[in-house]
């Protein structure tokens, strides 16, 4: 908690210098017009981080999922790839397109939104070539499965036994570092599970699975 209120005050520093010199100083309209930009910026965040703790508390209480219905596999993969995502193929093994979930859309899309940002590597980052990550979609066992590989970056920059059990800094997102703790929990309110996999020639693998509707 002491952590958090730390974090907390990280983005006030800047609004309030912000606003010292709007308030005192002459500048020209592209300098006002930066600083507004820097205080948005830093609303943006701090909300963020407020919203993150309110997810986090519903998560702990049961009440993070507020809805139920059907939802087209293919159609929230495809719009929480957009999202979450620079370079990822997608590919489906078997009738894995045609698969239906039932849940929480906004939340299962931003459940799969992390997951892709899990898996992602940027081209300009340096790993693979540039070249896509693939992500293998399949369905078994009365559940659809997502596999892909651990970003290197965030191998490198977090201990990947925790990832799902403890807060996250630094790679994991400019935030609180519950993310991932809030994804899992999506997960799991649905019946599922968010996790790490040992993967081929040694790489992590991050796993989603989740239900496929009845039907």
């Amino acid at each position: 908690m002491s952590k958090w209120a730390h974090d907390l005050r990280g983005p006030l520093s800047p609004i309030q210098s912000a606003l010292f010199l709007l308030r005192h100083s002459g500048g020209d309209a592209s300098e006002r017009d930066e600083l507004f930009e820097l205080i948005d910026r830093q609303m943006r965040r701090l909300t963020g981080m407020i919203d993150e703790i309110g997810d986090w508390v519903r998560a702990d209480q049961g009440r993070l999922l507020t809805r139920s219905g059907p939802i087209d596999l293919a159609l929230i993969v495809e719009a929480s790839r957009g999202l979450g995502a620079d370079a990822v193929e997608v590919r489906y093994e078997g009738d894995a397109e045609n698969a239906c979930l039932d849940g929480d859309a906004s939340r299962l899309a931003s459940l799969l939104s992390t997951f892709f940002w899990l898996v992602s590597t940027p081209r300009d980052s340096g790993h693979a070539n540039g070249a896509n990550t693939a992500v293998n979609i399949a369905v078994h066992g009365g559940c659809v499965h997502l596999v892909g590989p651990l970003n290197p970056a965030i191998r490198n920059g977090s201990d990947v036994e925790t990832l799902f059990t403890q807060p996250q800094v630094g790679p994991a997102g400019d935030g609180l570092g519950l993310r991932l703790l809030i994804a899992s929990a999506i997960a799991k309110g649905h019946g599922g599970e968010l996790g790490t996999r040992a993967g081929d020639d040694g790489r992590v693998d991050v796993l989603l699975r989740l239900p496929v509707r009845e039907g």
